[in-house]
């Protein structure tokens, strides 16, 4: 939570006030109607391909509770040495389909893997890996995002808005080795745990750009929910600068911030994960 929250007030004081624009006293109104919009602000496509290179916090538990404490709780990037960087593609776009309503669809995924010898016994899914076994553990994370926008103030140098999105999480967690099974004989065994889960989420937006080339961006992003199977909560903030280097193609650099935590009671996965993403994004951005 104190990571969560430096980085909400960094976003909130990387940004001057919003509606300060609009209140200057004395400001020229022919220099206003000069003013060239930067395209961020006015384009009705824009679109972000590029790399994210987060490092990670992922802990997965089977028929557990998520408490470190727990011994059904494994934490993968600590136990398989999965703590580096972690590269994922990663994709948005935007559309402005009116001047107030806009729609914005993501994608990233990240898919690792390593083998391990044991140096603590680690028991997931009524199957016990032995200290001193050579064990493969890894886990599959992917997010879809959908986002509906609506402006609530704009002006020449900034938009500020909010909205309702929906965000589409596939976990996957597995494990396989040499595993005595329900305490009987070892055998070569491989355990995997999948959920697909959703997640709607409210969210606002924040840009400020004060020259055509360059704009500063902010994203926050929170749900918690219960419903049938399934209870957990998200987090997700992004402060992020774009330079516009041509007429139609620019640059973007971002800090982002995911935290997902969820408890499952299905035949796929009783039990539950938490998984947290941070680090930079870069992109190569597109405006039409």
């Amino acid at each position: 939570m104190k990571k969560i929250t430096l980085l909400i007030i960094f976003s909130l004081c990387l940004f001057p006030v919003y509606g300060q624009e609009s209140t200057e006293s004395g400001q020229d109104n022919q220099e206003q109607d000069s003013f060239v919009k930067n395209p961020i602000l006015t384009d009705k496509f824009l679109m972000g391909i590029g790399l994210f290179s987060p490092l990670n916090k992922v802990v997965f538990g089977v028929d557990g509770q998520l408490d470190l404490e727990e011994k059904d709780d494994i934490q993968f990037d600590e136990t398989f040495q999965l703590d580096g960087v972690q590269n994922s593609f990663t994709l948005n776009f935007t559309w402005r389909f009116s001047k107030n309503y806009s729609v914005n669809a993501e994608y990233f995924s990240i898919n690792t893997s390593k083998t391990v010898t044991l140096d603590e016994t680690v028991e997931w899914d009524d199957k016990t890996y032995e200290v001193g076994a050579q064990v493969t553990g890894g886990y599959k994370f992917a997010l879809y995002r959908i986002f509906f926008g609506r402006v609530i103030s704009r002006g020449n140098k900034y938009e500020f808005g909010g909205g309702l999105g929906f965000h589409t999480v596939r976990v996957n967690g597995f494990l396989e080795g040499e595993a005595s099974v329900n305490e009987g004989s070892a055998s070569f065994s491989r355990s995997s745990s999948s959920v697909t889960l959703p997640l709607p989420n409210i969210g606002i937006w924040y840009i400020w750009a004060p020259h055509q080339k360059w704009a500063f961006t902010g994203e926050v992003d929170w749900f918690g929910i219960s419903i049938s199977n399934y209870s957990g909560n998200l987090w997700g903030l992004t402060p992020g600068v774009k330079y516009q280097a041509f007429k139609n193609i620019g640059f973007s650099a971002e800090y982002r911030y995911l935290a997902l935590k969820a408890n499952v009671d299905k035949n796929l996965w009783r039990g539950n994960f938490g998984m947290d993403f941070y680090g930079p994004a870069f992109k190569v951005t597109a405006n039409f």
